[in-house]
């Protein structure tokens, strides 16, 4: 479980995350909305620890993070950075195994459980086929499966994305987030993930957390949160909003879209 808890974050002097505090249970994904600058990549930042924080605490299973040395933080939480051409002329398999630099011996040698794991990192990601590539002949998608199966190699309860599917079209937006869901499930993990397109958070996030100015101003499953009024509100956009004939789901139209006639 990953636990935050009066977070808050400054970019002195200015405070960009005010008290925020969430949980995320295993087999759980939490999706990050808000309008640019809400603050969602900064959280994201906070919890992995490349952004620092004023104050607040956050934990995994019970761990408190910043007691953590960075290699034992790279055994609790994953990141999945946002979208981004991979550098360097690596083999998705060798990329891949960079995932597991933290249970190498210093000289950075790998053993038989980093095979193992980088093997079947490879197979949740379908990338066996790939595993020989070289990056550079990858799409987009498919390298942000690479850092997918990257983060997945280093074995962790938690699993952090940022805007895992900007730049993507949409059946890698699909595909990706339906892959997330599925090892969401499968292995239990706690996953938080920043998002732009707010009808996808509806279909595959479990809870969702609106953020407005670096405050948290609603938080709940997407039928609570996803509402008329609240986004209306925090994108400054009027929308409607109708559920999914099938599944219930929130969908939102830009206001008067419904009723448009030629």
């Amino acid at each position: 479980m990953l636990t935050i808890t009066s977070l808050q974050v400054a970019y002195d002097p200015k405070v960009v995350l005010k008290d925020i505090s969430l949980k995320v249970s295993p087999g759980e994904i939490l999706a990050l909305i808000g309008p640019n600058g809400a603050g969602k990549t900064t959280l994201i930042r906070a919890v992995s620890g490349t952004t620092p924080i004023l104050s607040g605490q956050i934990h995994v299973d019970g761990r408190e993070l910043s007691e953590l040395s960075t290699a034992q933080r790279a055994k609790v939480l994953a990141v999945v950075p946002q979208a981004r051409q991979l550098g360097g002329a690596y083999s998705v398999e060798q990329a891949v195994m960079m995932g597991r630099t933290a249970y190498m011996s210093w000289l950075g040698r790998e053993n038989k459980t980093d095979r193992v794991a980088v093997q079947l990192a490879l197979q949740q990601a379908r990338l066996e086929d790939f595993a020989h590539r070289q990056i550079a002949q990858l799409s987009g998608g498919e390298q942000q499966r690479v850092l997918l199966a990257r983060a997945l190699a280093q074995s962790t309860p938690v699993l952090l994305l940022d805007e895992p599917t900007n730049h993507l079209d949409l059946q890698h937006q699909t595909n990706l987030l339906s892959l997330v869901k599925k090892l969401t499930k499968e292995k239990e993990l706690a996953v938080m993930m920043a998002m732009h397109d707010l009808n996808l958070v509806s279909f595959f996030a479990d809870k969702v957390a609106l953020l407005v100015n670096g405050e948290l101003k609603h938080f709940g499953t997407p039928q609570e949160v996803i509402q008329a009024e609240h986004i209306s509100e925090a994108y400054q956009t009027p929308v409607e909003i109708v559920s999914h004939p099938v599944t219930g789901v929130p969908i939102i139209f830009p206001q008067g879209v419904l009723n448009h006639t030629e």
